[in-house]
């Protein structure tokens, strides 16, 4: 029987409404509603895909995210999605060829999930799971994968935690959470400070949750990253910067002013696109490693 670490009642109220949030708010990158597709269908899950992989330059390779995710490594691998929301990246690592266990704090995610590997003939098995107590043996998985997730969880440290547990040593653990120093960062703390929420008693890191996706929304610095996972029993590779073409005009997306940026953002030179969202991008990517010996 695994021992699990006590978790104060307030903590888990708080993932209880992170839960709820993304019931009610699922990652269909369809923020004004524009998808005409009906959920769950092949066209709404392609029309999701399009819109995420074409966010960014950095999501390029055939298939997209091979410049982040090892596919050609992975094949006959057990492995684990933390947070799979719709399921694009459950379906480019299902097609890579490897033994792979979805979860999600939510019964909407794991349904459509579900139905989208199913649309595509591919072998499914997407469990409704929070990650701060994973329900897996010690040693389960080869390589786990995390984009965008752990930051909204009530306790980051305790998801930490369970991925070094669940993974093998020599295991692999990739994540993405967002990242203190972006402009985009700086643009909403500046946004929250011209609101004077600072006078209704919110902190900076208040400022970035509430601008923020998510019910609870979490940002790190690469120390404050790298932290995290080697005080959890593993260790930081190497981190990186990314980022989302859209950060660079930091304007509304509605509007006149929404028009005006989605039709200059395609005529930004691509090379000094990727310069600046490597650089100040709002994303940080973390790879680490579970040794094959604790020190």
């Amino acid at each position: 029987m695994i021992e699990k670490p006590y978790r104060p009642y307030a903590a888990t109220q708080l993932q209880l409404e992170s839960r709820s949030w993304w019931g009610r708010n699922p990652m269909s990158y369809d923020w004004r509603r524009t998808n005409p597709a009906p959920e769950g269908t092949l066209e709404f899950f392609d029309e999701i895909d399009r819109r995420f992989f074409q966010a960014s330059p950095l999501y390029r390779g055939e298939p997209p995210f091979a410049a982040l995710i090892p596919f050609a490594d992975l094949r006959g691998k057990r492995v684990l999605e933390i947070g799979c929301g719709l399921g694009s990246h459950s379906q480019l690592l299902a097609e890579a060829g490897c033994n792979l266990t979805s979860i999600d704090l939510t019964p909407r995610a794991v349904e459509l999930t579900t139905r989208r590997l199913k649309l595509h003939d591919l072998s499914t098995d997407v469990r409704e799971m929070d990650a701060e107590e994973m329900k897996f043996v010690d040693g389960e998985f080869d390589f786990i994968w995390s984009w965008g997730v752990i930051h909204h969880s009530a306790d980051a440290a305790r998801i930490i935690r369970e991925v070094s547990r669940v993974l093998k040593p020599g295991g692999e653990f990739r994540l993405m959470v967002y990242n203190r120093r972006a402009v985009d960062s700086y643009v909403k703390i500046m946004r929250g400070i011209l609101t004077v929420k600072p006078l209704r008693g919110m902190s900076m890191n208040d400022i970035l949750s509430y601008y923020t996706d998510g019910y609870i929304a979490r940002y790190y610095t690469r120390h404050e990253l790298s932290q995290l996972i080697n005080a959890n029993d593993l260790k930081t590779v190497s981190t990186s910067i990314l980022g989302q073409t859209s950060e660079l005009l930091p304007l509304p997306g509605a509007g006149i002013t929404g028009r005006f940026k989605y039709a200059l953002l395609p005529k930004l030179p691509k090379g000094l696109t990727e310069r600046v969202l490597r650089s100040v991008g709002s994303f940080l990517f973390a790879v680490a490693i579970k040794p094959e010996t604790i020190e």
